[in-house]
């Protein structure tokens, strides 16, 4: 899906195209973005999550996104979402057809304090994404939480708990969330690390420091207490993953490896009959020069089995709404990428950007029969590629963009469209 946004500390990116500022440089800063075109998804997630649109429509979407500084260490940042695509693709349960923009969503409502040592945030905001996370993987659905992060003498202390958007099933309504902790140590350009990821759903969540704790290993919480079934669901109501990190930077080149242990199967026996569930992705962010003028290249791919982020319990799958929390989309088994960005100090940008993905078709699959090896290797295995083109053009006296793409691919569904964009920012100059 393509949108144009520009956000202050995280970066919502919705297809090939999305603008960042990283950190806020000036006292407020406010963007306005309207973009009008086709959607651009993956197929696999198309396939796979069940999302009901009509790949044939075109959509409007309008963004209002900004922020401003409260003090020298304390900021807010906000982000609200009015669009005619179906509410699903924004994460909302409801929509008005009636209306011009029929469904909207507060995607940000944040407020950041950041020192030296310790950065804490609270309120509603992407706060599980990594830092190179690459566009061709949508952003899941913002929730609501807090989350802080400590670094001392080279070690980083990283801990997020969110309340996730509840979900109906089996007539039953499901709240969510989600706890993440890591611990990582920087040596001179390296950092290594390694987490966890928690996500627990029920009827009630009440005030429960086991999920709560950012000390306690996650992994053992169903270790040393009864596990939570429901009627409608094979498995229970909590799902555990492991991550192990890598990252390396210097001045021109960033890299990032990230390994997700969701199921792992230790006995010869067990091996034999269920598939692991492993991601793997790596990203490189390097400069480019073309015709002696910089740009950016992005490159990677992610493996995964195909029954990754699936799991039997009442929706404790690794994602938020219909969007996954990591790099892949459901059913993926490899996904190969490149992203570049072309003539960045000049009026105009040249973006090209293209991807081939292998994957299966779960969905039709039982939850329960999703990691059996034999009822996956019934399933052919689809591929799919495609090419985009961008273009972006600032205009000099005024601060407003134009944005427009256009894209090619093999998939039978969706395999073209265009979309263009106004993005009109402001803000003072006065520095931090």
């Amino acid at each position: 899906m393509l949108r144009f946004v520009c956000s202050i500390y995280l970066v919502f990116q919705l297809g090939i195209f999305s603008t960042a500022i990283a950190q806020m440089s000036e006292d407020y800063q406010l963007n306005v973005t309207y973009s009008y075109g086709s959607n651009q998804l993956l197929p696999s997630l198309i396939t796979n999550s069940n999302l009901d649109f009509d790949r044939d429509n075109l959509f409007s979407d309008f963004w209002i996104q900004g922020g401003f500084k409260i003090s020298d260490k304390l900021f807010f940042n906000g982000g609200l979402e009015l669009t005619d695509q179906p509410h699903e693709l924004i994460g909302t349960k409801f929509s008005r057809p009636d209306f011009p923009l029929s469904t909207g969503r507060f995607h940000q409502s944040v407020v950041k304090y950041e020192s030296e040592n310790l950065t804490v945030r609270l309120g509603r905001d992407d706060m599980l994404s990594s830092e190179l996370r690459p566009t061709i993987f949508t952003l899941p659905t913002s929730g609501d939480g807090f989350s802080w992060h400590y670094k001392l003498d080279g070690w980083d202390f990283n801990h997020v708990f969110q309340v996730l958007p509840a979900e109906n099933g089996e007539n039953q309504v499901f709240r969510r969330s989600v706890s993440y902790h890591h611990l990582s140590k920087n040596f001179n350009n390296h950092t290594i690390g390694a987490g966890e990821y928690f996500i627990l759903s029920g009827n009630q969540l009440g005030f429960d420091l086991k999920r709560l704790n950012p000390f306690l290993p996650y992994s053992l919480n169903s270790h040393d207490s009864e596990a939570d079934f429901f009627s409608g669901f094979s498995g229970d109501s909590d799902n555990s993953l492991i991550k192990f990190f890598w990252k390396w930077r210097n001045k021109s080149s960033k890299i990032s490896v990230n390994l997700y242990i969701d199921e792992f199967q230790i006995d010869a026996v067990d091996r034999e009959v269920f598939s692991d569930a492993i991601l793997l992705s790596f990203s490189r962010e390097s400069e480019l020069f073309v015709f002696h003028q910089q740009g950016t290249l992005n490159y990677g791919f992610s493996m995964s089995n195909p029954n990754f982020g699936q799991h039997p319990g009442p929706f404790t799958t690794t994602t938020i709404g219909a969007f996954p929390l990591f790099e892949y989309a459901p059913g993926m088994q490899s996904l190969y990428f490149f992203e570049t960005q072309l003539f960045t100090e000049r009026s105009y940008q040249i973006s090209l950007s293209g991807f081939s993905e292998k994957w299966l078709d779960i969905k039709h699959l039982p939850p329960d029969q999703m990691n059996l090896r034999a009822e996956l290797d019934k399933l052919p295995v689809n591929t799919d590629s495609r090419v985009s083109i961008a273009m972006q053009f600032k205009f000099a006296r005024v601060p407003l963009r134009f944005v427009g793409v256009g894209w090619v691919g093999t998939d039978d569904d969706n395999n073209s469209g265009v979309k263009i964009g106004l993005q009109l920012n402001w803000g003072n100059s006065s520095k931090q």
